[in-house]
């Protein structure tokens, strides 16, 4: 393990390092809400798959920024559970008991976390191209 944070250290900018730690409390937030909400269960199942995934990806490939494979392959369908459970069983914008939800604590974080997954599985997607690419 500590090779791995000697590795993130010297591979990783300022910037990627606060947007893991970004990602992590929003995904840590899910604790939160697990004993209410299901799709708050499926967030901090992908949190506790996401680490040991990736840190054998990391141990396979070597390489650090591979280890958003591991994101591509847990995320991708938490996204679709995400939009699906708690957007569109909702309605659409602007009905008004989608924009009321936005008093719920809950419903703001899943928003973070929905958008937060995104973001960074645009990140992962860049990198894995870099990396086929030769250039990372």
């Amino acid at each position: 393990m500590e090779e791995l944070n000697a590795a993130m250290e010297a591979g990783t900018s300022d910037a990627v390092k606060i947007w893991m730690n970004w990602m992590g409390i929003v995904f840590i937030a899910s604790l939160i809400f697990v004993w209410k909400h299901k799709t708050a269960r499926y967030a901090f199942l992908a949190l506790v798959l996401t680490m040991p995934l990736g840190f054998g990806v990391w141990k396979f490939t070597g390489n650090i920024h591979l280890m958003g494979i591991t994101h591509l392959l847990v995320w991708t369908p938490l996204v679709f559970i995400i939009y699906l459970r708690e957007f569109c069983a909702t309605g659409t914008w602007p009905d008004t008991p989608f924009v009321q939800r936005f008093k719920s604590p809950y419903f703001i974080w899943i928003c973070l976390l929905f958008v937060t997954i995104c973001i960074s599985l645009i990140f992962d997607i860049r990198d894995l191209v870099l990396v086929i690419m030769g250039q990372k």
